[in-house]
């Protein structure tokens, strides 16, 4: 069978996560990289936001501003407010899209020259990051969250971002479908380690866990 391209990129995303989240490391998963986000206050208040939004459409429906808290949370820089307000009007298209799973149509029609001022002129910028944030925020169970720092430690960065949020979120579901067992593990764990109930453990979906320790093993 031929390998194609594409399949050899999530090959080597897989084997990488197999390679850093095993059984025998545990401990080191859980001392020095999930530990980060319960001990830190920046990331101890986004998760509050984090968790208030996640997969919760009455909130982003009734909301005035979603965009602009949501722009601010994820600290996406260089994004003016006629852009966020664009998309507030869109809203309710923009979460069909996600909840029909019609990605490249929403990357396509939104977010990949997405026109942003630029001092006194626009300028057609790409804006996945912004996208995949988005996506999963209404599709955790299916799409990461993808930053730049996890696409570069994936060894991604000469792909597209776009292409990047769909390989890591493909073989991050695939490897924690594998690997039950040790998923099970580190979240008691982890939820040990949580005394202060920063992390939403219900809210808390496979491919997040998977996020959170690549965010802190990249950043």
């Amino acid at each position: 069978m031929e390998i194609t391209y594409i399949n050899y990129l999530k090959k080597s995303v897989y084997r990488q996560i197999q390679e850093e989240i095993q059984l025998s490391k545990i401990d080191e998963v859980l001392n020095q990289y999930l530990i980060k986000h319960l001990v830190n206050r920046k990331p101890q208040k986004f998760q509050f936001f984090y968790f208030e939004t996640i997969n919760n459409e009455e909130f982003y429906l009734e909301s005035n501003n979603f965009f602009k808290q949501f722009k601010s949370q994820y600290s996406l820089q260089g994004i003016d407010n006629e852009f966020l307000e664009r998309l507030e009007t869109k809203k309710i298209d923009i979460l069909n899209l996600i909840k029909q799973n019609e990605i490249e149509k929403l990357y396509f029609d939104y977010f990949k020259n997405a026109d942003l001022k630029r001092k006194d002129k626009l300028q057609s910028v790409d804006l996945t990051s912004f996208l995949a944030k988005l996506v999963h925020t209404f599709n955790p169970y299916d799409y990461c969250a993808l930053d730049n720092p996890i696409r570069n430690h994936f060894k991604l960065n000469k792909e597209s971002f776009y292409l990047s949020f769909l390989i890591i979120s493909s073989q991050y579901k695939k490897w924690c479908e594998e690997n039950q067992s040790i998923i099970q593990v580190i979240r008691e764990d982890f939820k040990k380690l949580d005394s202060e109930n920063v992390i939403n453990f219900e809210k808390l979906t496979d491919l997040k866990l998977l996020d959170l320790i690549f965010w802190s093993k990249s950043n």
